[in-house]
């Protein structure tokens, strides 16, 4: 059978027949032994039990990380992307149109409030406005006047400072209702509704529920809103934070503040989803050490698009430094020690007319633990094709068979 169709099983695994080449002996009536081979150990596997052993191969890996570092920490909300959303008036809680866990969209009214002094800055909006008005037409009529010198200077003087004062206090009376939660086109409304010869406050153009409104899209992460609650101003109802991007704040021990850089690549990994790794962006690292934790906080900005990660969720980051050097890297649990030796499960190359496959120990120099393996030093060439999974078994079915040492038959 054919190395590379036993490959392309779904668990390639390895069948165990104890194989070996034992020393030739020596000539009859030789006195002299014959000289000693370095045991090498091996296995002659048949396809069947490659299924049978859930062992799994594949190419030498290589990597041009030259260091890593392993930060604890936990997520937290995006700041940037977070709203803590509150009225400046204080009010009764009228309508709650939003609760936890609703997304949202910039602009949307989460609640409505009856508030006083909502009231009263539409009403001084319009008395503002009308005043504003009348003034306007004023300094018009004088301007003419002017024109025919119907009218002394002074008093035209008058007119303009008196109109001037009126548009000031009109825009300031705006910019309040602005700040309110009240929208520039809700405010042309009001504008339609003045008729100059009136009082404003005879007019029904004023409406007492004051509209809440997220400034950014979204989710609800907290609601406080009660429905008929009194709301103080300044008091926050909600807060509304965009879970695509999230914060990974991170601690650094002293020893590995030479090795910070925010330039490096940063991924986070959580036991949750064990099999991911998220990539991220540094963006902070704090000028000072914690006194208590002896730590210093690195901030990293964490793309969250499919809404995997949740805020708070603990996480260990790992902050990787690049080389211009290409090194060899194999799974950690592809290097076994066997009889004190360090050394990775080959496949050999494929002999014609063998129905075996031959799996062979080779002696490793093992170097730095990274989180996508270990690093090699020495004794592979980057051309093999490794066990990567269940080399822990292949050692045991050796040093059952061989009591650890030569060959298994």
């Amino acid at each position: 059978m054919r190395v590379d169709a036993v490959m392309s099983r779904v668990i390639p695994t390895l069948f165990l027949l104890a194989s070996c080449s034992p020393g030739a002996p020596g000539a009859e009536g030789d006195n002299e032994p014959a000289a000693e081979e370095e045991p090498q150990h091996e296995l002659h596997l048949e396809s069947q039990q490659i299924q049978d052993w859930g062992i799994r191969v594949g190419a030498v890996g290589r990597t041009t990380m030259a260091a890593e570092l392993t930060l604890p920490g936990a997520l937290t909300l995006d700041e940037n992307r977070t709203a803590m959303i509150a009225p400046l008036v204080e009010g009764q809680i009228s309508s709650v149109r939003a609760d936890v866990g609703d997304r949202v969209g910039p602009g949307q009214i989460l609640a409505t409030m009856n508030s006083p002094e909502f009231t009263r800055a539409q009403t001084e909006f319009l008395q503002a406005f009308a005043r504003a008005e009348l003034s306007r037409t004023d300094f018009q009529r004088a301007q003419s006047l002017r024109e025919t010198r119907a009218i002394e200077e002074r008093e035209f003087l008058r007119r303009q400072a008196v109109y001037e004062q009126a548009l000031a206090e009109r825009r300031a009376a705006e910019v309040v209702l602005n700040s309110l939660g009240l929208s520039e086109d809700r405010i042309r409304e009001l504008e339609r509704a003045v008729d100059v010869n009136l009082a404003p406050q005879d007019l029904g153009a004023v409406e007492p529920p004051l509209p809440i409104k997220t400034p950014i899209g979204g989710v609800v992460i907290q609601r406080h809103a009660v429905l008929g609650e009194h709301a103080e101003a300044g008091h926050t109802l909600f807060t509304v934070s965009d879970i695509s991007s999230l914060w990974a704040r991170l601690d650094a021990y002293e020893d590995q503040m030479a090795y910070l850089d925010p330039s490096a690549e940063i991924v986070i990994t959580t036991s949750v989803y064990p099999d991911r790794e998220f990539p991220g962006k540094i963006t902070f690292i704090a000028d000072q050490i914690d006194e208590q934790l002896r730590t210093v906080r690195v901030r990293a900005e964490i793309p969250n698009s499919d809404g995997a990660l949740k805020p708070n969720m603990y996480v260990q980051g790992f902050l990787r430094l690049q080389s211009q050097e290409e090194r060899l890297v194999v799974p950690a649990d592809a290097i076994q020690l066997l009889e004190g030796h360090h050394v990775v499960f080959v496949l050999m190359p494929e002999v014609p007319g063998e129905s075996h496959i031959v799996i062979r120990a080779l002696d490793v120099e093992p170097g730095e633990a990274l989180s996508i393996g270990r690093i090699i030093e020495s004794g592979l060439s980057g051309q093999e094709t490794i066990v990567t999974e269940g080399a822990f078994s292949l050692k045991a079915e050796l040093t059952k068979g061989a009591g650890g040492h030569g060959h298994v038959h």
